[in-house]
């Protein structure tokens, strides 16, 4: 899909929400600390903020409209947002001040936020809305923060080295093999897709802001070598580094 195509997409979207709806989503991008979206009836992504392009990585919002969560995220984030989007599907009805603990930026954040239903003014229903928030702590959320935290800095400093599971598992003082299960209870994701994920939003930050060579990049952030990287980068993105680079030049 072109961005004409996509505009285009978002500006029927936005005529069906109502006369106020682009107003409404002029606010979201004002304000720094709230993310915002919105999705059609099929689930498909409408609208983002600035501040939800941040968390997610995204480096404009026409990037993302059209597409859906399973598009954009790895299967353990796609997969939670999408089910709190579909309870307000069947329901028509809010889904107030739910608690993720999967923040899109794999972060230590958890988020608290609502989901509302969209209709047009004719009373169909025609999709979500949703405004989130990090929220230092959540009563009856996981807690991670205090067992876990030390290793997801670790990680988010040191990914370009090599870390195993044993190392990290030292550092909370468990076994790896319950380390293991407790990390991908916390987070819905091993320790070793979490530390691709985070090797792979580096290199896309490379990818867009710098003219280094993919081998470099793959050396620079934790890959094997440039095939190593593409391998993974085409598996959780469908396109390789060069063409993700393409894409993102063409559209600057």
């Amino acid at each position: 899909m072109t961005r004409r195509e996509k505009k285009k997409l978002q500006a029927d979207f936005l005529r069906k929400a109502g006369p106020n709806a682009a107003s409404f989503k002029a606010a979201m991008d004002a304000l720094p600390e709230v993310a915002f979206y919105m999705k059609d009836v099929k689930g498909r992504i409408m609208a983002l903020n600035r501040r939800n392009c941040d968390i997610c990585n995204i480096h404009d919002e026409l990037d993302a409209v059209g597409q859906h969560s399973d598009d954009i995220f790895p299967s353990a984030l796609a997969h939670s947002y999408i089910a709190n989007d579909q309870i307000v599907q069947k329901t028509r009805r809010p889904l107030i001040n739910f608690h993720n603990p999967h923040a899109a930026d794999w972060s230590n954040d958890c988020n608290e936020g609502c989901i509302y239903p969209l209709f047009d003014q004719a009373g169909a229903f025609i999709g979500t809305l949703c405004i989130y928030h990090k929220t230092p702590s959540v009563d009856g959320a996981p807690d991670w923060h205090s067992i876990l935290k030390p290793v997801t800095e670790h990680i988010a400093e040191h990914y370009a080295e090599g870390i195993t599971v044993d190392d990290l598992a030292a550092m909370v003082e468990t076994s790896p093999s319950n380390f293991r299960r407790q990390f991908t209870r916390t987070f819905g994701i091993s320790p070793g897709r979490y530390l691709t994920a985070i090797r792979l939003n580096a290199a896309r930050k490379l990818l867009e802001t710098t003219d280094k060579l993919v081998s470099e990049i793959a050396v620079e952030t934790g890959f094997w070598d440039q095939s190593h990287l593409t391998k993974l980068f085409k598996r959780e993105r469908g396109i390789t580094p060069g063409e993700y680079r393409r894409r993102h030049r063409q559209q600057e």
